[in-house]
């Protein structure tokens, strides 16, 4: 058993961040389903599920031809009222026929892409890891970008963008194998904008796999995005009132984002502390956080003492 998944994350196109009640509009996609919704520790919310239909061709290793049938499962995600990701996954299983059958039959079972023909799923796993998607085959990135696009497009948010940001992507796969020992958690940076994370996880955690997925990637985006706004600013040149401006979408924005694991599965907290330990996301973090900190409280004491005025003698 195998779940393929990919998410895009970038920033929520609205001035300030979005209230809960708004997001809650922004995120209830499908009339009379709920969204699913959080406080603690962090807002964090979740759409319902949109199932599209695909038959194509699945990504491999080794190259060889494998035709997928089924449906796609896809959500939304607003974390902190400002951080929108587009979560699409496929749950791939051998099919039980050698055959296409009726559509009727791979909506009953949404989110599964039955495999027509024999196929090694550890084949398929490491070809959509490893591979760029293009449209020849599964292509869960565009069912994220729609999705994305629904969200963004919604006369609920003003459109103003605050700041420059890119958006990630971050293709995952999760291959289930119950022996204690061969729990994996392989991260890779791909690009400045694309990662990857290769799983293998006890079938009953298989569900625990997206979330974990979902909550690397905004950590990712938030990490990137904050060392792109410190590198832009340039901080060792221009004046006070400059460097202020430069760091203010940091501060303003995105530092009360950054809480790894908040709402993942306790079974997936053994891979964030792995991931830690080799990627140090939060050491990393946690410098650059203290390097715009002091840099904003140098420049605050060098203005009150440029501005004290000189005692008369």
């Amino acid at each position: 058993m195998l779940i393929l998944g990919e998410i895009r994350t970038c920033l929520l196109r609205n001035s300030t961040g979005v209230r809960q009640t708004v997001v809650g509009e922004l995120l209830r996609l499908i009339s009379g389903e709920q969204v699913w919704m959080s406080e603690r520790p962090m807002a964090h919310a979740v759409s319902p599920e949109l199932v599209s239909g695909v038959d194509c061709p699945l990504p491999t290793r080794s190259g060889s031809r494998v035709r997928g049938v089924g449906t796609v499962a896809a959500h939304a995600v607003i974390s902190a009222g400002r951080v929108l990701q587009g979560s699409v996954t496929a749950r791939v299983e051998p099919g039980r026929f050698d055959r296409r059958l009726p559509w009727s039959h791979y909506l009953s079972r949404p989110g599964v892409v039955e495999v027509i023909g024999k196929a090694d799923l550890d084949n398929v796993a490491h070809g959509f890891v490893l591979e760029s998607s293009t449209p020849a085959v599964l292509d869960l990135g565009s069912v994220s970008e729609r999705l994305i696009g629904k969200v963004q497009t919604s006369a609920h948010l003003d459109h103003v963008i605050p700041f420059r940001s890119a958006r990630t992507e971050m293709r995952w796969a999760a291959l289930c194998d119950n022996e204690p020992a061969a729990r994996l958690c392989q991260f890779t940076v791909g690009s400045d904008t694309t990662r990857t994370i290769l799983l293998t996880v006890p079938e009953d955690e298989l569900p625990d796999a997206v979330r974990f997925c979902e909550d690397v990637a905004l950590h990712d985006w938030v990490l990137t995005t904050v060392l792109r706004i410190v590198g832009r600013g340039d901080l060792g040149s221009g004046s006070g009132p400059d460097i202020l401006a430069r760091l203010r979408p940091a501060v303003d924005h995105l530092l009360h984002v950054w809480m790894p694991g908040a709402h993942v599965p306790d079974s997936m907290m053994p891979f964030w502390r792995a991931l830690e330990r080799r990627s140090g996301f939060t050491r990393q973090w946690e410098a650059t956080v203290a390097r715009i900190r002091d840099q904003l409280a140098m420049r605050m004491l060098t203005a009150f003492y440029e501005t004290e005025p000189v005692p008369q003698r």
